[in-house]
């Protein structure tokens, strides 16, 4: 948050001739001679000083109109900023001068006592003048609404005011006054003052707003406003404070150019007989949240965002920043979402500004190149935006009183689609403006980026960053009002119903984003597809979104004349390749594709560009990545240039559009493979009919990505469920690998196998049911330690986040086979449950397993060969396995392996360690009205374990610290136990 000025250099920035020189000299030769200790000589008062900054105050708000008369816009903004600061200096004067006369103090005049002391005191730690006019004053920023800059001055009035009455104390006007006055003074400067000078301050600023328009944009209070559209009300308050200059030639030409475009629609491209808004009409002002920048930043993460609050005032923002000396020294950052509306907003931006007062250029990224320096890259744009080629230099210098605005827009384009390292991009960019400044040319710089990829780039310090928010309901309401307006002559032709809402509100994410929403409008208005569906989630509207879009293309490329058979197989071509785009992104576990990587993708599976190569002129065909994705505008390309070669990628609008058309796919090559398999007439031979699905499966686990897994339970239907069981089946009792030449990325074999089967059993659990260990391994003696082998390959392939997230959904069920072997069974739930551990099961004790008559199971009390064990799991455990062994490290050292090892029979096929008996009488509530009865059963259960426990002598030191244990437990219980169960307890210990 911008801390402006000091006093004393707002005081020299005023400086010139005539009567606010003069106060100035008064005020500076005098008091900052004192203040910094610059010599014995000077006599001046604390009267002296208050009077010079309250007539310095009064001079600035008198001649505010001749202290920035001619000056450029920049010049202009650091006077107002200075008048800013006389001015709070001033008010905080004027309102101690009324606090010390209610408080009947004599004007406190420095003795020749006072002036010693007082010079000591700026020698040692700084005076009370330096503490005031060598302390930064809370200044107007683009982050600080004039509600927040009001109260941090009063919190910077109170400041000055303990440092004031602590001075007061030491002066002879203090010793003279009485208790009532000290009293007196000490209350108003700690209670009064603060809010004093704070509305004196408001009170004159506003006085001077229709001087100074700059004033009443730094003091516009944030409240909820109306929607607003274009950014009109930032040329509106900008306008107010033109100086009405005629641009120069370059300049007014870059105007004219950016003006034009408020009128183009809001989307190109041939929208039927839809009327497309204009970007002027379409564009609504955004809700934000704006950050400091610095080291540390995370603004890719969403926790981060919390400590901002939203604001619907972006217009005043804009307008703060661009009056405020802050905009000069670095870059201002602005994230948002694909389809969120950055791009349009430096259109908007570009023509809103006042030629008068701005020199804008918009760069985008994309089309200058990625290795160039940043003038380089504006003297691109330039070229690009006029016609000519234009120097930098010429042009800022000739820019009169203008200030340069430059617009860097698509940042991510540069850091994605080169993949060069470009962190220090915005350093540079900092680095521009302070050579611009000290060249008498300083220049205000707006970069753009995606938020995904915003924390490859280091923020300067002293920076905001700004985040567009997504729509609330009120602005798709007016979104929706512009849009329906515009086409109110094509509803009443068609009979077509105008969008409302309620209906886009079904889909939030979509609806929120203006260029999804625009898509949305699209789409309903061709049948009114959105408003006719009963009830459909959002994998049957990207079905129908997806299917309409390609259709409308089928229709470009190939006319309206094809076949019905055909048009629908162009169709399905389309959204098969649209699909191969999608598992480009997915398989590099990345939003986008490179072009590169599209055309290699395409090709190992064996699809080809579906129009006619264009090649007019010198231009070369395009590759099979380039046309197909680029038809699509819900596909977002990102571009930049880079040694004189245009590299590309590619990502859709919306995440879950690929995770969509990933599930797409993956579902039809079931159904294929189901379909073939029943085609097969004869049995003998290799069955090939899961060919496509081994080609997209063996690479990246399905739940890689949220949303795919929830889209294929929704698609998949039982009749796939056996054909896939019996392709998991093989695959994880005799998996096999075939070198393909689709290899989006490399995987070593063992890892593509594992991450295979782990794919089948989604899917095998996707189409409804169960699982079951049995089912898989037929004739193993135990099948559940054949799929837990199988999970240990899963965990080793799939890598640990996503196996964990691919089993969020998942219940994994111990039981037993009827045949008595152990058994796992896996199924999808809506609630998944971790069950208690059965000891029987993990001790293989079937369901007609007998005791002996001890009722006590210790085999592997003596016999286990603990130390490897641990070894093993110190090689192969996870984290969570970690986790809980940490948890029963002390009672594996306080107790000993045998208690954890050995099993009481405590019921007919109820198994429980002496471990886990001890651990849960310890835990048992034993608060004021807990409940008696169960704390004396965990104890009869811990009697009863500890008496059967014959340990031999290998196992004697174990058993008695248990015995010593549960003895002390029972002492201390006892005061709340009756007495006849504490002896029937020590009588079952025996």
């Amino acid at each position: 948050m911008a801390q402006g000025l000091t006093y004393t250099d707002a005081v020299k920035l005023l400086g010139g001739s005539g009567p606010l020189m003069k106060a100035a000299d008064n005020l500076l030769g005098g008091v900052l001679a004192v203040a910094t200790a610059g010599g014995s000589e000077a006599a001046v008062s604390l009267f002296d000083a208050k009077t010079e900054a309250i007539r310095l105050g009064h001079l600035v708000a008198e001649k505010i109109t001749d202290v920035v008369r001619d000056q450029g816009r920049y010049n202009r903004t650091r006077r107002l900023h200075a008048a800013h600061g006389v001015l709070v200096v001033s008010s905080f004067f004027v309102s101690l001068d009324d606090c010390l006369q209610t408080a009947g103090l004599a004007n406190p005049d420095f003795t020749r006592d006072d002036q010693l002391r007082f010079l000591a005191a700026a020698r040692a730690d700084g005076s009370w003048p330096a503490r005031l006019l060598d302390a930064g004053i809370p200044a107007p920023g683009p982050d600080r609404t004039g509600d927040r800059l009001l109260a941090d001055l009063a919190v910077w009035y109170a400041d000055r005011g303990r440092h004031m009455a602590g001075h007061l104390t030491g002066l002879a006007a203090w010793d003279t006054a009485d208790d009532r006055a000290r009293r007196a003074v000490a209350a108003l400067l700690a209670e009064r003052l603060p809010q004093l000078a704070a509305d004196h301050y408001e009170d004159t600023v506003r006085r001077l707003v229709q001087d100074v328009p700059e004033f009443g944009i730094w003091l516009a209070r944030f409240e909820s406003r109306a929607v607003s559209r274009g950014l009109e009300g930032l040329e509106t308050a900008l306008l107010k404070a033109t100086s009405h200059r005629d641009p120069a030639r370059h300049r007014a030409a870059l105007a004219r150019i950016y003006r034009a475009e408020l009128g183009e629609p809001i989307l190109g491209g041939d929208a039927d007989d839809l009327t497309v808004p204009s970007l002027a009409a379409a564009y609504l002002d955004p809700r934000f949240r704006v950050m400091p920048g610095g080291p540390g930043l995370r603004p890719a993460d969403e926790d981060w965002w919390n400590g901002a609050d939203a604001r619907t005032d972006f217009d005043t923002f804009l307008a703060t920043y661009l009056t405020t000396p802050q905009a000069a020294v670095v870059p201002l950052v602005l994230l948002g979402q694909p389809g969120g509306g950055k791009s349009s907003l430096t259109r908007i931006l570009a023509a809103r500004l006042p030629a008068a007062d701005y020199l804008v250029v918009r760069v985008a990224l994309r089309e200058v190149r990625a290795e160039a320096s940043i003038q380089d890259q504006i003297e691109q744009a330039l070229r690009g935006a006029i016609g000519e080629t234009v120097a930098w230099a010429e042009l800022a210098g000739s820019a009169d009183a203008a200030m340069p605005v430059i617009l860097l827009d698509g940042l991510d384009e540069l850091l994605q689609a080169t993949g060069v390292h470009q962190s220090d991009y915005l350093e540079r960019v900092a680095a521009f403006q302070q050579r611009e400044a000290r060249l008498g040319r300083p220049a205000a710089v707006i970069v753009t980026s995606r938020v995904a990829v915003a924390d490859r780039a280091r923020v300067p310090a002293g920076g905001l960053v700004v985040r567009l928010e997504p729509f609330d309901e009120p602005q798709v309401d007016r979104w929706l009002e512009f849009w329906n307006t515009a086409n109110a002559r094509y509803w009443a032709g068609t009979g077509r119903r105008p969008l409302t809402r309620e209906v886009v509100l079904r889909f939030p994410d979509l609806a929120t984003q203006p260029l999804l929403l625009l898509m949305l409008a699209l789409y309903d208005a061709g049948a009114n597809g959105l408003q006719d569906a009963e009830d459909f989630g959002t994998g049957e509207l990207y079905e129908r979104l997806l299917h309409d879009f390609a259709e409308r293309e089928v229709r470009r490329v190939h006319g309206t004349h094809l076949p019905e058979h055909e048009r629908r197989a162009q169709v399905d071509e389309e959204l098969l390749r649209l699909s191969v785009v999608a598992f480009a992104m997915f398989h590099r576990l990345r939003l986008w594709a490179t072009t590169a990587e599209l055309d290699a993708d395409l090709t190992g599976l064996g699809l080809r560009p579906s129009g006619v190569p264009r090649t007019e002129g010198f231009q070369r065909a395009f590759s099979a990545g380039e046309e197909m994705v680029g038809r699509f505008f819900f596909i977002q390309r990102t571009q930049a240039v880079q040694d004189d070669q245009t590299r590309q990628t590619y990502e859709f609008l919306h995440a879950t559009f690929g995770e969509y058309l990933v599930a797409r796919l993956v579902v039809q090559a079931v159904r294929e493979g189901v379909a073939l398999s029943r085609a097969r007439t004869v049995r003998l031979g290799a069955t090939e009919d899961d060919t496509l699905l081994q080609s997209l499966l063996g690479f990246t686990p399905l739940c890689a990505r949220s949303t795919v897994v929830p889209f294929l339970r929704r698609m998949l239907t039982p009749d796939s469920r056996d054909w896939l069981l019996e392709k998991l089946r093989v695959a994880v009792t005799r998996p096999t690998h075939t070198q393909g030449t689709y290899q989006p990325v490399d995987k070593r074999i063992d890892h593509w196998m594992a991450t295979y089967s782990f794919n089948l059993m989604l899917l095998t659990l996707a189409c409804g049911g169960q699982v079951r260990a049995s089912d898989l391994y037929l004739h193993a003696r135990d099948p559940a330690s054949w799929l837990r082998d199988t999970a240990l390959q899963w965990r080793a392939a799939v890598p640990g986040g996503m196996l964990l997230d691919g089993f969020v959904p998942i219940h994994v069920t111990r039981t037993w086979a009827g045949d008595e072997r152990r058994d796992l069974i896996l199924e999808f739930t809506d609630e998944p449950t971790a069950a208690a551990v059965d000891p029987r099961w993990s001790n293989q004790f079937g369901p007609s397993w007998k005791f002996s008559g001890t009722g006590v199971a210790d085999s592997f009390s003596t016999d286990f060969p603990l130390v490897p064990a641990l070894a093993m799991m110190d090689l192969s455990g996870a984290f969570s396995d970690d986790v809980l062994r940490h948890a029963a490290d002390p009672i594996l050292s306080g107790w000993g392996w045998p208690a954890m090892a050995t099993f009481v029979e405590h019921e007919p096929g109820e198994l429980e360690s002496v471990a886990a008996t001890l651990v849960r009488l310890l835990l048992m509530d034993r608060s004021e009205g807990a409940d008696l009865e169960a704390l004396v059963v965990a104890h009869r259960r811990a009697a009863h374990a500890l008496r059967v426990w014959n340990a031999d002598v290998g196992v004697l030191a174990a058993r008695a610290r248990c015995h010593l244990i549960f003895r002390q437990t029972l002492e201390a219980d006892s005061v709340r136990l009756p007495a006849v169960e504490v002896e029937g307890i020590l009588r079952a210990l025996g």
